[in-house]
C-alpha cells in the first residue's frame, strides 16, 4: 500500500503540533515550577529577615539594659561620692573646737579696726 501525500502531510502536520503541545506542556511546567521555587525563596529571605530582626532588637535591648546599669552604678556612685563629702562636712561643721574657733576668728574680726566699717567711728 502505498500513502497518500496529503495523508502523510496531515499526519507530518499534527505531528508536529503535538510537538508544540507538548513542548508548550512542558515550557508551562517549566515556569510554574520556577514560580514555586521563587516563592519559596522569597518565604525563607522573609524568615532570615525576621529571625536578623529579632537578634538585633535582642541585642538593642542588652545593650539598652547594659548602659542603663552602668548609668544607674555611676548615678550611685556620684551620689555615694556627695554624701561621703556633705557628711564629712557636716562633721567638721559640728565639731564644736572648730565652730568656737570660727566664733573667735569673726568676733576678733568684727571687734578690731580692720573689722569695722570705714564710716562708722570711735
Amino acid at each position: 500500500m502505498s500513502e497518500d501525500p496529503g495523508n502523510a502531510s496531515e499526519a507530518a502536520t499534527i505531528g508536529a503540533m503535538d510537538r508544540v503541545l507538548v513542548a508548550e506542556r512542558d515550557a508551562i511546567a517549566s515556569v510554574a515550577e520556577c514560580e514555586r521555587q521563587s516563592a519559596s525563596d522569597l518565604e525563607q529571605a522573609r524568615r532570615q529577615r525576621r529571625a536578623i530582626l529579632e537578634r538585633t532588637q535582642a541585642r538593642i535591648v542588652a545593650l539598652h539594659a547594659r548602659a542603663a546599669q552602668a548609668l544607674e552604678r555611676r548615678g550611685a556612685e556620684i551620689l555615694e561620692k556627695h554624701l561621703r563629702s556633705a557628711t564629712a562636712e557636716v562633721e567638721q561643721l559640728a565639731d564644736p573646737r572648730r565652730r568656737r574657733a570660727a566664733l573667735e576668728q569673726l568676733a576678733a574680726h568684727l571687734t578690731t579696726a580692720e573689722g569695722l566699717p570705714s564710716d562708722a567711728g570711735p
